[in-house]
């Protein structure tokens, strides 16, 4: 009779698991806007000793550059007509035959031009230059590309070809002509933020990670500068270093959405997730209204407890417009928090939007409806939605468990056992299916069984001393059952 009252009192601890353990965790991504990078303008050539012109042009190109100078690049264009009204025609065009190659010198002052040099290089690489402040990229490149005929080695007119080629995405030729400007010695901060935006478009993030490093070191405070070497050493995944950049450009501006998102993001992948959720709630103070911002901003307030600001960020996006992995675990946080008022809500939200679920994801939404279910004390209905649950998807653990746990409530402890059985394979859930199985064999007076399964627990986590004292009791229960 003692031994009978010993054993009919062992009640064995499940350890409560919280959301974020069985939920489907989504990763947790931050929408970044887009970097916008300012290029920097090219430089003058008459100051250049590889290009000068000839004698012949040296007053239309001191007009023409006074113009350009002042902005007046339409102006100065029409100059340029003028004198060069047929060469100006074939840049118009693009000159596709390469028809100007042949009109075209080196340019040397004083020395006037040999006969069938109509233009100089010089002459022309201004006349791309205004081009391309106007971004008439034709003629711009045709200007540029008959330039380096005579004098092939012309580092400005490469790294205005650079430029011209970023800004028109050609990012391979563009590559050609910035390296080779940087070759013949140009160091501007203009060819190491070309060859960044190159590398950047081209996803060579540590190439240009280093272009903007050296951009930096002529002119460090650039600020559109600042911001690519910020998204470079994000995609790198050199979140210290970007962290700190982050810190010193807040100082200057701190009301900068996209800084604040960029610090959320980097401290997310830190590990830092206070910080990452402080920055996130003031770019949304600060006007960012990504959906997928509010749905890792919830995720994180319900990871510290915080479900009404949660419950407050989602319901300030359109249902509709949540991703279902975000909506799964607010379902199983409110579940936990045992919000069921806004639980009824999402769970409608997300019924409404079955039909474009797979089949994974239908079998969590059954499991989120059977909690409630069970809250409402529908426990048949709630062990017919999760057999559908389980049938869409076998791996789902969390299903499995739950269904265990209602057919044992019903004492239908074969088909309990089964569900424990199924779900111990999966982790985290092992030690919670095997102390469960060991309960319904101390329920059956399976001793030994109990004993068994409670010491594999206990072998894989040595802190669950309340399930060794268990052990010692059954232990002892066994003995005294022995000697009867």
């Amino acid at each position: 009779m003692t031994s009978m009252k010993r054993w009919a009192h062992i009640g064995l601890g499940i350890v409560a698991l919280a959301p974020a353990a069985y939920a489907a965790e989504p990763d947790l991504m931050i929408e970044l806007p887009d970097v916008a990078l300012t290029l920097p303008r090219v430089s003058p050539p008459h100051f250049q000793q590889e290009g000068l012109p000839y004698l012949t042009e040296n007053l239309l190109l001191i007009d023409f550059l006074t113009l350009y100078s002042s902005g007046d690049y339409e102006g100065a264009l029409a100059l340029a007509r003028k004198t060069l009204g047929a060469e100006m025609a074939l840049l118009e065009t693009g000159d596709p035959l390469g028809l100007l190659t042949a009109r075209v010198g080196p340019g040397r002052l004083p020395i006037p031009p040999a006969a069938g040099e109509n233009v100089s290089a010089s002459m022309l690489y201004v006349i791309g230059a205004t081009y391309l402040e106007l971004e008439r990229y034709v003629p711009a490149e045709a200007a540029f590309k008959a330039a380096l005929v005579p004098l092939p080695d012309y580092l400005r007119v490469h790294e205005a070809l650079g430029v011209l080629y970023v800004r028109t995405e050609r990012y391979a030729e563009a590559r050609v002509h910035l390296v080779r400007a940087a070759e013949l010695g140009l160091y501007t901060a203009g060819i190491h933020v070309g060859l960044a935006a190159v590398n950047a478009k081209t996803e060579n993030w540590w190439g240009a990670a280093s272009a903007f490093q050296q951009a930096l070191a002529i002119e460090p405070e650039n600020r559109s500068w600042q911001t690519g070497l910020l998204q470079a050493l994000n995609e790198t995944r050199q979140y210290a270093a970007g962290l700190t950049l982050v810190e010193q450009m807040l100082q200057a501006d701190p009301d900068d959405e996209l800084l604040w998102l960029y610090r959320a993001h980097m401290s997310i992948n830190s590990d830092q997730r206070d910080s990452a959720l402080t920055s996130l709630e003031t770019a949304i103070r600060l006007g960012d209204d990504s959906v997928a911002n509010k749905q890792v901003a919830a995720t994180l307030h319900m990871e510290r407890g915080s479900v009404a600001r949660a419950v407050e960020l989602l319901k300030s996006a359109a249902a509709e417009d949540l991703e279902f992995e975000y909506i799964d675990q607010a379902l199983a946080w409110l579940s936990y928090e045992n919000d069921w008022d806004y639980f009824r809500e999402l769970l409608a939200a997300a019924e409404a939007r079955r039909a474009s679920l797979d089949a994974l994801e239908r079998s969590r939404l059954l499991t989120r409806q059977s909690s409630l279910q069970l809250h409402d004390g529908n426990r048949r209905m709630a062990i017919e939605t999760l057999q559908e649950a389980v049938e869409l998807d076998a791996s789902n653990a969390e299903a499995l468990m739950t269904l265990a746990q209602a057919y044992r409530d019903e004492r239908d402890l074969n088909r309990a056992e089964t569900m424990f059985r199924r779900a111990s394979v999966f982790e985290p859930y092992r030690e919670n299916a095997l102390v469960a199985l060991a309960q319904i064999a101390i329920d059956q007076q399976n001793f030994e069984r109990a004993i068994e399964l409670l010491r594999d627990v206990v072998s894989r986590n040595p802190a669950r001393t309340d399930l060794q004292r268990n052990v010692d009791v059954l232990e002892n229960l066994v003995l005294e059952r022995t000697r009867d």
